[in-house]
């Protein structure tokens, strides 16, 4: 497969727990995107210094220059250790020519740090090191995947920016629906979209009837209930799995729903399986 289509020549993740500078500017002839998922540094394209956090990309193309500076930050109780982890790709090809090249792509932009993005940066570089199989055409694939999901991220970023009332808060639903099973609260949800915490709850209950909170609890809901039939799992670790910390507040929560206990619910599989 030649650079006709997408071609990937180096993919990795790099963690940093000392300063780095690369005092040379690197002159880059491919396409470099570099996602950073940990915390803080900065990178130079063409001159231009952007600090970066967790869930900010930068795209450098052909011809640009590129230098990266990782340093400790200063706090009130002095400097704060270095810890600074990315996810970068360095390819070519006329598929990403004709994508990015063009100038749609920013040069930076923050999108978050998904489980989606990650979850295929990791493949990436799992298949890019699995050099025993001929696996050059699944990598042209899933670089394509990557770059086409970040460039919905972009752009959907900067709608949410322009607080697009009809947009934002199905932004907020697609992360609660990603991250039920995690410890959530509202105020974490509205830092992680930029937002107040009583823009978020309007927003979202404006649209959808009903509260983030009581939203993230039905989500939990419908993944113990699919677990429920399909697993032997016990009913309280299917509980602490969905996302609950208090059995006792699944369990009313789950009657409430579905107007049975879980137990009750669960015998379903077997009832159904008679027939």
């Amino acid at each position: 497969m030649g650079l006709s289509e997408a071609t990937l020549h180096h993919a990795g993740y790099s963690q940093h727990r000392k300063p780095y500078y690369s005092r040379k500017k690197s002159q880059i002839t491919g396409f470099l995107l570099r996602l950073q998922v940990k915390g803080t540094c900065k990178a130079s394209l063409n001159g231009t210094w952007y600090p970066l956090k967790p869930g900010d990309l930068i795209l450098s193309r052909p011809g640009e220059s590129y230098q990266l500076m990782i340093d400790s930050e200063p706090s009130d109780n002095g400097s704060l250790p270095i810890d600074s982890a990315d996810y970068y790709l360095y390819c070519s090809g006329t598929w990403i020519e004709d994508k990015c090249g063009a100038g749609s792509f920013p040069e930076h932009a923050s999108i978050g740090v998904s489980d989606e993005v990650v979850s295929l940066w990791r493949r990436i570089v799992y298949e890019k090191r699995n050099i025993r199989e001929d696996n050059a055409e699944l990598l042209d694939y899933l670089l394509r995947v990557l770059y086409l999901t970040l460039e919905r991220a972009v752009r959907n970023r900067v709608t949410g920016t322009a607080r697009n009332d009809q947009y934002l808060p199905y932004r907020l639903k697609q992360y609660i629906e990603l991250h039920a099973t995690e410890p959530l609260t509202l105020k974490e949800i509205a830092k992680q979209h930029d937002i107040s915490v009583s823009t978020a709850s309007h927003i979202f209950s404006k649209t959808f009837g009903q509260s983030i909170m009581r939203y993230a609890v039905n989500v939990r809901l419908t993944i113990a209930a699919e677990r429920l039939l399909v697993s032997d799992m016990r009913l309280e670790d299917i509980a602490e799995a969905a996302g609950f910390n208090s059995y006792p507040y699944f369990c009313r929560a789950f009657h409430a729903r579905y107007q049975m206990p879980p137990s009750a619910y669960r015998s379903r599989r077997y009832r159904s399986t008679d027939l």
